[in-house]
């Protein structure tokens, strides 16, 4: 398997802890889930009681379940979307916002690659600012064989891209290179550069899609749990609330970083492990750079829509969990890429995670109701030191005040491929979950999910997400 710069190890049991130098710092890295809220923004659910009947119920109400919705009411069908907490939450107001394709593998780049097509369109399809940008997005190469890397990458890509939708990813030098990065303590050479590539603000996005939602007819109820599912004669009848049941012939799950868990409880395999990345939002400042840009050095920001920046360290910290003791060995072949590096933490959530319920009845409270809106510590020593590393390069931004501080918990596969599937085991579900890209994603990801529920022809092939390529 090719290795890419994006794929990373999450843990596992070949990380065996092994003398002190290896066992002090996870116990004091952070990467454990607390009680939290939505980072920005709102959206009330519904307070009259339950339907007793929908086409659709759409578990969880992050973005890719708010999207797919969106999708599946568009084609005239009647949905419901399930949310434990807020919407929003958790990681779909977390996200880092970039909409991409740069070096991403033959697996998903398509679907990037559509999805900057949908993003592009969105704002005058809902008739409201989703805060997409197109801002183009430059990376410099770590090295030679990552230049030349790069180089063949683009060559490909430009033949597959196909002339439905224009691959616009090339090398960039000289004035136009400096221009990009005005301001720059370092004499850049060269960079890729991704003119086409965009940013959504998650802490506002994520807000308005939910909003929209609910004004093209679906049901949203917030605070409502779904605890399991019902079935009749082999097939779906019903989801089991905390609130009580919905009559209905087919789910879609998009439970995020819960998705495991709610299908473990109906005998279902998900093979994912978490991953927490820490970010920061900073003040703009006179003279600062524009756009997107990745510089080696762990150097990184976002303008975002309103002129603030979100900058973040490339930095993963993986919680051990009782599935990392499982299937960790799954994520060895992802292990050690310099450019990402990944922190063990070994803490209270191992513990959590070993006393929580594996399986519970439809008439028992479900763990979904003891973790409303649960979000990741952020590690602040790498956020602190990411900043100091940025306004180096770049000293206009040391004008810039800091804003906000947070951490994005994501689930991902062992070959971080998102989970877009028919559930084999039960007729009539899908679901939709296990990505570190789900902003980016959602528009096609909802597309292929409702596809794949209503029995049409996706529209890229699914096969590559499917549930069962484990």
């Amino acid at each position: 398997m090719k290795l890419t710069r994006r794929k990373f190890l999450l843990g596992g049991a070949a990380l065996a802890v092994a003398g002190g130098a290896i066992l002090t710092p996870m116990l004091t890295r952070e990467g454990r889930l607390l009680p939290g809220m939505p980072r920005s923004g709102f959206v009330p659910g519904l307070s009259e009681p339950l339907p007793k009947q929908s086409d659709v119920v759409v578990i969880g109400g992050g973005i890719l379940g708010i999207m797919t919705a969106i999708n599946l009411v568009e084609r005239g069908l009647s949905v419901v979307v399930l949310e434990k907490g807020n919407i929003a939450g958790e990681q779909s107001s977390r996200f880092y916002g970039q909409v991409m394709t740069y070096k991403m593998p033959d697996e998903t780049f398509q679907l990037h690659h559509l999805a900057k097509q949908r993003w592009r369109e969105m704002n005058a399809r809902i008739g409201t600012d989703t805060t997409y940008r197109t801002q183009g997005r430059v990376e410099v190469p770590l090295d030679d064989e990552d230049l030349e890397h790069v180089k063949t990458w683009i060559e490909r890509k430009r033949q597959e891209a196909g002339s439905a939708i224009p691959f616009r990813t090339r090398m960039i030098e000289g004035d136009e290179l400096s221009q990009r990065l005005r301001g720059a303590k370092s004499e850049w050479k060269i960079a890729g550069f991704e003119e086409d590539s965009g940013s959504l603000d998650a802490e506002v996005a994520a807000f308005v899609m939910a909003e929209h939602a609910k004004k093209i007819g679906v049901k949203i109820y917030t605070n409502c749990a779904a605890r399991g599912i019902e079935t009749q004669g082999g097939a779906i009848s019903d989801v089991v609330t905390e609130k009580g049941a919905i009559r209905t012939s087919q789910v879609v799950v998009a439970g995020g970083a819960w998705s495991r868990l709610f299908m473990q409880n109906l005998n279902v395999s998900v093979p994912t492990l978490p991953a927490y990345q820490s970010q920061q939002l900073i003040s703009g400042a006179p003279g600062a750079p524009g756009g997107n840009v990745a510089l080696p050095g762990n150097i990184y920001f976002r303008e975002q829509a309103d002129g603030t920046y979100a900058t973040s360290p490339r930095v993963i910290v993986a919680p051990v969990v009782q599935e990392s003791l499982m299937y960790g060995y799954k994520y060895l072949p992802l292990l050690a890429l310099p450019d990402f590096p990944v922190h063990i933490a070994l803490n209270k959530q191992l513990v959590d995670t070993l006393m929580q319920p594996k399986h519970w009845k439809n008439s028992e409270e479900s763990p979904f109701e003891k973790n409303r809106d649960m979000v990741a510590a952020p590690d602040l020593p790498e956020l602190n030191s990411s900043l100091e590393k940025l306004r180096a390069e770049f000293p206009a931004f040391k004008a810039s005040k800091l804003i906000d501080q947070w951490s994005g918990a994501m689930s991902i596969a062992p070959d971080e491929n998102p989970i877009i599937s028919e559930v084999k085991e039960y007729p009539g579900m899908v679901i939709n979950t296990a990505t570190g890209w789900g902003m980016t994603e959602s528009p096609v990801s909802a597309e292929i999910a409702a596809d794949l529920l209503l029995g049409k022809k996706p529209v890229l092939d699914p096969k590559a997400f499917s549930l069962y390529r484990f």
